[in-house]
């Protein structure tokens, strides 16, 4: 056997069955201490801890993780979802398919891709399949998701069952039975990398930071009730009263002799300590947020936030739900595949996906507007396939003329295909003179008007771009307006209306004519 390295050299390889031998397997490694039983779980915090994935499940009574939680598992169950016919498509093939729709019909596909996507959170999520039989064949009756801590791996990375009769080595799985999507396992730890690992610790420090923020609003919430009595007072009487200033704090009474006294102190100011815990909690959402989402304005709305980080900070978590559509997509094709080898071993089979329906996008709308003022003409087939339109539902049309002045309108666009006017507007070629003098008076008084405009308008994009608030920008254009010029406007406004029904007027007269 020979392996070519350039055009003129190549070594001969004479160990041939070397290259379909493992060399490195896990039973020859310098770490591996050849221990009989499940492949021992790399978790750092589940190593610390002595525990399994159980007290991950607790961290989602925390209010954010369970908010993250839900919006991370949203974003696949939100979608919709299709089974494709395969590319070779035969007679077996689309008795397969049938198969699959038929029996799919009977599951509930949401709760099992809600089962698969525990893959993200606990590493890895064990689906059993439960098959059914007939003449016809062999279809899953039920996919059920299986608790991960039921389960583990051999030196193998083979996936066995911690059973009560065999909690040593566990049970061997055999094929066709489970699907197993698991999130970014590899060799050295199929157990997959658990999101909620990453929470354990900011959880963690966020109920000790509200236990602190507790106490500290307690003693620091409600004035302190000091009492005063004369040294030579006994303990008990010392105890009678204190029990009465417990009292008071509760009731606001209290019975006293005369000779004792009690001051009411207003604590001082606390709230920078206060904030001390408000920030610990914040900080300890932001990282649960970072960990599972991928980001944090999805959830919370940082200071000093913008448009443009809000949509780089989603588009993060777009990829991360297209990484959980594969897996999912990833899982459902392996369950079509075991029915086509249980079934028809020659047919291909169908295909599971996600799509997204396609809806007629602001952005692309708003440029083609742009482009059609400016004389851009489309044809049919760009919106029937830009915009996914049926042909039989829409006719392109010309667009009419722009009115002169109306807001909007261009006043180079006014020349632009004079052919395709209305004919109550339309030029021909025995304008007079006149006409094109009146015409040109427009276009002067347009553009005017727009310079105008744009000077007026520049003072609020100036406080609009300075402001961080909307209530700055109120009270700002409150104390603008009063000193904003707008008669010149005015006028330009009204000179290029006139000039524009002086232009309509000449035009249907000629018509006439």
């Amino acid at each position: 056997m020979k392996l070519w390295l350039t055009e003129s050299q190549f070594i001969e390889i004479e160990d041939k069955p070397s290259l379909m031998r493992e060399i490195a397997p896990r039973s020859r490694s310098i770490d591996w201490m050849g221990v009989m039983g499940f492949l021992p779980d790399p978790d750092p915090v589940l190593r610390k801890l002595g525990q399994d994935v159980t007290v991950y499940r607790q961290l989602l009574t925390d209010a954010h993780v369970w908010s993250c939680y839900q919006s991370r598992k949203s974003g696949v169950l939100s979608c919709e979802w299709e089974i494709r016919e395969p590319e070779a498509l035969s007679r077996s093939s689309r008795r397969l398919l049938r198969m699959v729709e038929e029996s799919l019909s009977e599951i509930d596909l949401f709760q099992v891709m809600c089962d698969m996507l525990d893959a993200v959170f606990y590493g890895m999520s064990p689906i059993e399949i439960l098959w059914q039989s007939s003449p016809a064949g062999w279809w899953p009756g039920n996919l059920v998701g299986k608790p991960p801590e039921w389960f583990g791996f051999d030196e193998q990375n083979r996936l066995r069952f911690r059973s009560k009769e065999n909690m040593i080595e566990g049970e061997f799985i055999p094929p066709y039975k489970f699907l197993l999507p698991t999130h970014h396992a590899t060799y050295q730890n199929p157990y997959g990398e658990r999101t909620l690992s990453r929470c354990f610790w900011p959880v963690a420090f966020k109920k000790g930071g509200f236990k602190f923020w507790a106490i500290f609003t307690e003693k620091y919430g409600m004035p302190w009730l000091v009492g005063k009595v004369p040294r030579s007072t006994n303990s008990t009487e010392r105890d009678q009263l204190l029990s009465k200033l417990a009292q008071m704090v509760q009731d606001a009474v209290a019975v006293i002799n005369d000779d004792e006294s009690i001051d009411i102190i207003e604590s001082a100011s606390k709230s920078a300590s206060a904030e001390i815990y408000e920030k610990l909690i914040s900080a300890a959402n932001r990282e649960i947020s970072k960990a599972i989402l991928g980001q944090t304005l999805s959830t919370e709305i940082d200071k000093g936030g913008s448009y443009a980080a809000a949509k780089e900070h989603m588009e993060v978590r777009a990829d991360l739900v297209d990484q959980d559509k594969h897996m999912v997509a990833t899982a459902m094709n392996q369950l079509f595949r075991w029915v086509g080898e249980l079934n028809a071993p020659d047919a291909a089979p169908p295909l599971f996906g996600f799509y997204e329906e396609d809806d007629v996008q602001k952005d692309r709308a708003e440029r083609d507007e742009i482009l059609t003022r400016q004389g851009v003409r489309f044809k049919q087939a760009y919106y029937e396939k830009a915009y996914a339109l049926d042909p039989d539902d829409f006719d392109v049309q010309a667009p009419g003329r722009p009115v002169l002045g109306a807001a909007g309108a261009d006043p180079a666009s006014l020349h632009l295909h004079e052919e395709e006017q209305t004919p109550a507007f339309a030029e021909t070629q025995s304008a007079t003179k006149f006409q094109g003098e009146v015409e040109l008076l427009a276009d002067e008084s347009a553009r005017a008007a727009q310079a105008e405009l744009d000077r007026l308008i520049e003072p609020v994009m100036a406080l609009v771009e300075k402001a961080v608030s909307l209530e700055e920008i109120g009270e700002g254009l409150y104390e603008l307006y009063p000193q904003m010029e707008s008669q010149r406007f005015q006028e330009l406004l009204a000179r290029a209306m006139s000039a524009a029904a002086m232009t309509g007027y000449v035009a249907a007269s000629e018509e006439r004519s």
